[in-house]
This record gives C-alpha cells, sequence and structure tokens, in this order.
C-alpha cells in the first residue's frame, strides 16, 4: 500500500511561508490622495466665501484658522513637513484669491468681514493717492504689528498651530483685501501693485514658515531643539530672512513704492 506524502509536505510547506506584506508604497496614504488637496481647497473657499459674504470679522478667522491647522496638523504630526508646506501654500493661495475678489466684487460685505475694513478702505486709497502714512504698518501700529508677530511665533509654540494659524489667516484676508480695494478704486492692474506690496508678502511669507516650524514640537511631541536646527535649518533661515526683510522694507519701501507706481 502507497501512502502519497508529497501533497501533504506541500501544503505544510506553503502554510509555514510568511504571508508578504505590502510594500510602503502600496500602503493607502492619505496625504498622498488628490482628493485630500481638493478637500483642503474647498474647505479654504468654504470658510472664506461663506462668512465673508455674510460680513462676519470674528467667525471668519476662526473657521479659518480651524480649518488650516486641521489639515496642516495631518502631515506635521508625522514628520512629513513637505506635504504640509503644500497644504498651507494650496489653503493660502486659495484664501487669498477668494478675499481678492470678494473684496473686489462685493466690497461693502466683504468691508464688514474684515475689522474696521470701512476706515481701512478710505486710508489706503488716502495712501495710495496723497502718499501719507500706510495704514495698519509698522511704523503707524507698532504695537499691533508686534502682537501680531508674537502671536504667530508664541501663539504657534504652546497651542500647536492653532493661535499663530488664526494671526495668519486674519493677515492674509487684509493682503488679499487690500489688493482688491486698490484695483476696484483705481480701476487699473496699478491698484495690484499697491494692494500686493512686496514687503507684506515677504512678512506672510516668513510667518507661514514660523507657522509650520513651531507647530511641530506639540504635534510631533518633539522638543529637541538639536533635532530642528539639524533637519530643518534652510525652513528657519528662509523664515527668518522673509519675516527680516519683510519688516525692514515696511519700514523704508512705502513712500517709496507709492511714488514710483503712481508716477510721483
Amino acid at each position: 500500500m502507497e501512502v502519497n506524502y508529497s501533497s501533504n509536505g506541500n501544503q505544510r510547506s506553503r502554510e509555514l511561508e510568511p504571508t508578504p506584506t505590502a510594500s510602503p508604497s502600496s500602503t493607502y496614504q492619505l496625504t498622498r490622495d488628490p482628493f485630500f488637496y481638493g478637500t483642503v481647497g474647498f474647505f479654504a473657499l468654504l470658510t472664506t466665501l461663506l462668512p465673508g459674504s455674510l460680513g462676519q470679522p470674528n467667525f471668519m478667522p476662526i473657521v479659518q484658522a480651524l480649518g488650516l491647522t486641521i489639515f496642516t496638523a495631518i502631515p506635521l504630526r508625522k514628520g512629513d513637513v513637505g506635504t504640509a508646506l503644500r497644504v498651507l501654500l494650496l489653503w493660502l493661495i486659495v484664501q487669498l484669491t477668494v478675499i481678492f475678489f470678494m473684496a473686489w466684487g462685493l466690497p461693502v460685505q466683504t468691508a464688514r468681514a474684515i475689522p474696521d475694513g470701512v476706515t481701512y478702505r478710505m486710508d489706503l486709497v488716502t495712501w495710495a493717492y496723497t502718499g501719507e502714512a500706510l495704514p495698519r504698518s509698522l511704523l503707524v501700529a507698532p504695537l499691533a504689528r508686534l502682537i501680531e508677530i508674537l502671536g504667530v511665533l508664541v501663539g504657534s509654540l504652546l497651542t500647536g498651530g492653532l493661535v499663530g494659524s488664526w494671526f495668519l489667516v486674519r493677515a492674509v484676508d487684509l493682503f488679499g483685501f487690500s489688493a482688491g480695494t486698490m484695483i476696484r478704486e483705481m480701476a487699473s492692474p496699478i491698484g495690484l501693485l499697491l494692494g500686493f506690496t512686496p514687503w507684506r508678502l515677504l512678512s506672510l511669507s516668513g510667518y507661514a514658515g514660523f507657522f509650520l516650524l513651531l507647530a511641530q514640537p506639540i504635534l510631533s511631541n518633539r522638543w529637541d531643539l538639536n533635532h530642528y536646527r539639524k533637519n530643518q535649518r534652510r525652513l528657519i533661515i528662509w523664515s527668518s530672512g522673509l519675516l527680516v526683510a519683510g519688516l525692514l522694507l515696511e519700514v523704508l519701501l512705502p513712500g517709496f513704492w507709492q511714488g514710483l507706481v503712481i508716477g510721483e
């Protein structure tokens, strides 16, 4: 009588073989899904357009800050600063674009959504035509600017980016409102140059970099200063340089810029 051992042996050997695991490249990652970035853009649009059109100066930056903090926290908790930077850029570009077109097409509602927006609009137009002091600039309101800087830096560090993002989105809203107001009032591309001032763009870029940098210790639970010096030196240098350059130009350039653009 013959006994067939071959089939049983093959079956046992197959059972003992390790189950192949999925490679890292085949594992689903939310931050690599295009739908994730579409969701980021949608919420940036929604949190700006809806409260802005309703003239809500307090509600708008709150929901913007919440949305921005949540979406940037997803990659930052994993230490993925590159993805967090892309999320931040997408959010701020959408937010800036929406508030710009709202200030252009819906000036009354948008002015209500900006704290003291009506007064600021009048002062901004006055600066454009007369060269008087630039409203809400570093020289005109140094204390308010100092609070804004500390809010971005210290607020991001102590709250995982939440308070810092509130100061950041408020500054971006005002920046977009300025550009939309200028192009509407002047009915010329010159208004873009007077609204999208280069010093403010530099400062906001520095804010954004520090927001990403200083939100990480709480989100990633890593407080080792040497880690950030070693691995994120470029982000530290660029953020510091952009912020300092923006502040210096804000002191030196507004009068010259106004005269250069207007041609006086």
